[in-house]
């Protein structure tokens, strides 16, 4: 009994292991050599795969709309802008000058007549002002056609023939009464002619100038209107190209880094070139946008304004001469009217042939040249009406129509062509400046139209692998 009880006794535990489980291969702690580690990262699935494909397609496309209809606008601003300038308000500003002219060189066809002394000796030049009234007559109607073609100054236009016709009708009558005295006195026209010009006259000042004035004005507001949308537009497509561009860029870098995780590759190549299309565009777009902002602005501030102001002077300056002529030939009574108006003409004109603060320094020296010939003009008018004044008229017939240097015909039509041609100086600047604002978006829209395309392709086939590796 003993023996086989020893035989299966098992010995007692240790002190401080009582009851401790025994160990099995379950429950027995890992080395740290074999615990589990993080494995690489899963690829992206096809659906995310494609989500952020469509994504970056529709961006783009986006963009390309925008720079498409960003240039299809600025372009049509711009050029809406240099033909409301240079055909229409320029057309405007001519036809001003043309009308006033002409009621300068009628006026001056009634001065010559016989001398006071010898009525076999002719005095003033009279070939000269009729020669000069058919073609600023001729020059109207190819302004007034012109013009006829905006219709919505067809009322203007229409009302310009209408005054047109009455002042021809009493300025032809005038003419063809004077014709009937062939005889008769330098500076003393048959009352009856004399009659008849000044009604033309009135319906020249109360009818035909200040619509052709305002149809000038009507032009220049427009002008300024438009510049102002085209800049405008300029500015904002170019914020909204800007902003567009670079979500759509940020997407793209993101997408490549992505990429590069889940598919463990550097870079994309394909991916890589459409975000290479995205930045040039969006930095292109951007810059000529602002670029052409910047050229609109500087088109109206030195060259429409300075235009203006000398295209103003230009139609002033003829205005003065034709109250010049006309107080030469009318008499007393009218011919008070005619000085004081030619007194507030001349005061304007004083005004408007000062240089602006716009003027460069290249450009004073042609200011102070057109008002050197100015100068002419006005000292030729003050020797006509000391000549008239002390009873000389037979000179001051001859002052006022003869075409040479002191004579008051040759001396405006040098002062008036050099002013035209200053004012033709602005005008050339303002069109060259617009010119840059078309130009500098010259092979929009199918420049950003064709980039994009190739980064939409781009991104369909950085994908199109990816995307086969699941099939």
């Amino acid at each position: 009994m003993t023996t086989s009880q020893e035989t299966t006794e098992r010995p007692a535990a240790p002190a401080g292991e009582q009851g401790a489980a025994p160990l099995t291969t379950a429950t027995a702690p890992r080395p740290e050599a074999y615990r589990a580690k993080p494995g690489p990262r899963r690829p992206a699935g096809p659906r995310r795969l494609g989500i952020r494909a469509v994504t970056a397609l529709v961006l783009i496309g986006t963009l390309c709309a925008l720079a498409v209809v960003a240039g299809v606008t600025v372009r049509d601003d711009t050029a809406q802008l240099r033909t409301t300038v240079a055909e229409r308000a320029e057309a405007a500003a001519q036809l001003r000058f043309a009308l006033a002219d002409l009621d300068a060189q009628r006026a001056d066809t009634l001065a010559p007549g016989t001398s006071a002394t010898d009525a076999e000796v002719t005095v003033g030049n009279q070939l000269n002002a009729l020669i000069t009234a058919q073609q600023r007559r001729t020059q109207i109607s190819d302004l007034l056609r012109q013009l006829g073609g905006d219709r919505a100054q067809g009322d203007r236009v229409r009302s310009l023939l209408d005054a047109l016709g009455r002042y021809d009708d009493l300025s032809g009558r005038a003419a063809y009464v004077d014709e009937q005295s062939p005889a008769r006195n330098a500076g003393h026209p048959p009352r009856f002619a004399v009659a008849l010009n000044v009604s033309a006259g009135q319906i020249m000042r109360d009818d035909l100038l200040p619509v052709a004035t305002e149809l000038s004005s009507v032009y220049l507001r427009q002008a300024e209107s438009q510049q102002a949308r085209a800049h405008d537009a300029a500015v904002r497509w170019a914020l909204v190209l800007g902003l567009l561009g670079a979500v759509t860029l940020a997407f793209l870098l993101w997408w490549q880094r992505e990429l590069a995780r889940d598919y463990r590759r550097s870079v994309n190549p394909a991916v890589a070139l459409g975000t290479a299309a995205v930045i040039a565009v969006t930095l292109a777009g951007t810059l000529a946008l602002t670029a052409g902002a910047s050229s609109v602005d500087g088109a109206v501030a030195r060259g429409l304004r300075p235009w203006t102001r000398l295209a103003e002077a230009r139609a002033v300056a003829a205005e003065a001469a034709a109250a010049q002529s006309r107080w030469f030939v009318h008499d007393a009574a009218f011919g008070a009217g005619d000085q004081a108006q030619f007194g507030q003409l001349t005061e304007r004109l004083d005004a408007l042939l000062a240089p602006g603060s716009q003027a460069t320094a290249a450009e004073r020296p042609a200011y102070q040249d057109v008002l050197t010939r100015y100068g002419h003009f006005r000292a030729d008018d003050t020797r006509l009406r000391s000549l008239k004044a002390s009873g000389n008229i037979d000179e001051a017939a001859a002052v006022l129509t003869e075409v040479g240097r002191g004579d008051v015909a040759f001396d405006f039509w040098d002062f008036a062509t050099t002013l035209d041609g200053l004012a033709e100086r602005q005008l050339a600047d303002f069109t060259a400046q617009v010119s840059d604002a078309h130009a500098s978006l010259d092979g929009w829209p199918a420049l950003p139209a064709g980039a994009l395309g190739i980064a939409g392709v781009m991104v369909l086939l950085g994908v199109r692998p990816r995307l086969a590796e699941y099939r």
